[in-house]
């Protein structure tokens, strides 16, 4: 069921999956988790927004990246602390490890940005 309180979840960890959905859940809103940006691609089109594990980019560069350039700004990129990523204006980005408050101000965030 994807409405405005989905979040898809795309990680392949599958305990990075688990957790980031669980602590979604807990807040109340559905989520959806995959492995991969290609199984994802159709369910992100109704989803508030789109959590993707930076080791995605590694794994499917342009996939990836094209993924996260068609959110229109409704995606978060988990990072870790050693990435050499450079922040970009089309999507957040939050450095891991975060704790469950990190995530939900990061995602409140892009609500209000929304509106």
């Amino acid at each position: 069921m994807l409405d405005g309180k989905t979040i898809i979840v795309v990680a392949a960890d599958q305990g990075l999956r688990r957790s980031v959905a669980f602590a979604l859940e807990v807040e109340g809103y559905y989520t959806e988790s995959y492995d991969s940006v290609q199984k994802s691609e159709a369910s992100c089109r109704e989803a508030l927004c789109a959590i993707v594990d930076d080791d995605i980019l590694r794994t499917e560069p342009q996939a990836a990246a094209q993924f996260l350039s068609n959110r229109g700004g409704r995606a978060i990129l988990l990072v870790d602390g050693l990435s050499a990523l450079q922040r970009r204006v089309d999507y957040a980005t939050l450095t891991k490890p975060f704790t469950g408050a990190d995530l939900l101000g990061v995602i409140n965030s892009l609500v209000v940005a929304a509106k």
